[in-house]
């Protein structure tokens, strides 16, 4: 598992030791938490699609943080355990909150969520058709990209998908 955690991209040194520190002082918050057997290839294509949507409109790619995609994922976790979608985590968390949380020291964030979609091209397609979500993905400054997808218990995908500028 150690190594696993380590051979994701996705996730820089500092983050897949949290991820494992996570792992090992939580026990069961690995059964807890169910997500696809390919979430990271699901996070690449959805980062693919983000960045066409945004080259489209002029705009530079955004890279994967391994901060960013750890709040993701931790707050997908929570809404496919809850079932319900909400920009609010635990105790009434906040986006901001949850990032530095994760180390990440940040200027300006965004999320989107999705409930249902079962594929990247279905998540990004639902944000591009919604005004709100659109700028979201199409927000000049921006710079990093995380990723979250957990499975509720009655089989749907959450997407949680959270861009920032660093301070």
């Amino acid at each position: 598992m150690i190594m696993g955690i380590l051979r994701h991209r996705w996730l820089s040194l500092p983050g897949a030791i949290l991820a494992l520190m996570l792992v090992i002082a939580t026990p069961g918050a690995a059964q807890a938490c169910q997500s696809p057997a390919d979430t990271v290839a699901l996070r690449m294509a959805v980062l693919e699609r983000v960045n066409a949507e945004r080259a489209r409109s002029g705009l530079p790619a955004l890279g994967a943080s391994g901060p960013l995609t750890q709040a993701a994922q931790g707050h997908a976790c929570y809404l496919a355990q809850r079932g319900a979608l909400s920009h609010r985590g635990r105790l009434g968390e906040s986006l901001g909150r949850r990032l530095r949380r994760e180390g990440y020291a940040l200027s300006r964030a965004n999320e989107n969520l999705a409930l249902g979609q079962t594929s990247p091209a279905q998540a990004v397609g639902s944000w591009m058709a919604s005004p709100a979500h659109r700028a979201n993905v199409l927000m000049n400054g921006m710079r990093d990209f995380g990723l979250g997808v957990a499975v509720t218990g009655n089989g749907r995908l959450v997407w949680v998908m959270v861009s920032a500028r660093p301070r």
